[in-house]
């Protein structure tokens, strides 16, 4: 079975945040939905594990960005299981500007324009002991394809973080909140974003001009470090160091995630 799926997709308003660029937990959504697709394809889907008990959860993404899409662009994603070592699963994809080019998920016309590409480690997880399992846990035999050109590799991050500009707290509610019973990993670049982009509100008397006048990101890298469950808070904490931004979440006493923006 072709382990590669590709597919079709249209830039919608929703997907934009107020600057017209997208937004990093629509990526995100993108992202996961194509991954979940081509595990169900090829046999390992939610469906199927779940009635096993296990599921896969995201550890670490990294996304390289040659340009943000456009209102009402037609992309194409591409996505596919790349290899397994050090018990994680390591997935690849990227974006290509398709104008017209891609008429059905089939066709690949590679003349098309990379704009993006990325590369995750997803762990296999026990819904019950809420524990990793080994990679050997899983028992249907995924195929894998090599880099197809993707470079880019989802780096473990320093803890180092710069001098902090915004502070706040998050509760985990039903919008944040996937099957899995934990807050999905699309929600952390809302939380990003909120971090990155105080409003008004919430830093009376104060410049949000901080990120607004920078060239678009050109990369963003994200550690999933502990789950944070339904009804569980989070404190969110933005830092500024030189070219990079740092954020990171707090949840019970330990770090659930950091994200560097570049």
């Amino acid at each position: 079975m072709n382990p590669l799926y590709q597919q079709p997709t249209r830039i919608t308003y929703y997907d934009l945040d107020y600057r017209g660029k997208i937004k990093l937990s629509a990526l995100l959504r993108m992202v996961h939905v194509a991954a979940d697709v081509n595990a169900k394809q090829l046999g390992a889907g939610y469906d199927v594990l779940s009635k096993l008990g296990m599921t896969f959860v995201l550890q670490r993404f990294g996304v390289k960005i040659i340009r943000m899409p456009a209102y009402d662009e037609e992309v194409l994603i591409r996505t596919w299981p790349s290899d397994v070592a050090k018990g994680t699963f390591l997935r690849r994809g990227d974006m290509y500007a398709s104008p017209g080019m891609y008429a059905s998920p089939g066709m690949c016309d590679k003349s098309g324009v990379k704009i993006m590409e990325w590369a995750s480690l997803w762990l296999l997880f026990d819904f019950n002991t809420r524990k990793v399992l080994r990679p050997s846990a899983l028992p249907i035999p995924l195929p894998t394809l090599g880099a197809e050109g993707v470079e880019i590799m989802p780096e473990k991050l320093s803890p180092d973080s710069g001098q902090p500009f915004f502070s706040y707290k998050h509760v985990v509610g039903y919008r944040d909140a996937d099957t899995n019973m934990h807050m999905n990993n699309s929600i952390y670049g809302d939380l990003i974003g909120n971090a990155l982009f105080p409003t008004t509100a919430d830093t009376p008397g104060s410049s949000t001009d901080i990120l607004n006048n920078i060239p678009d990101w050109t990369q963003v890298q994200i550690n999933y470090l502990a789950e944070i469950r339904l009804g569980e808070e989070a404190e969110i904490t933005a830092y500024h160091s030189k070219d990079n931004y740092l954020v990171k979440g707090v949840s019970g006493g330990r770090t659930a995630f950091i994200a560097r923006i570049s």
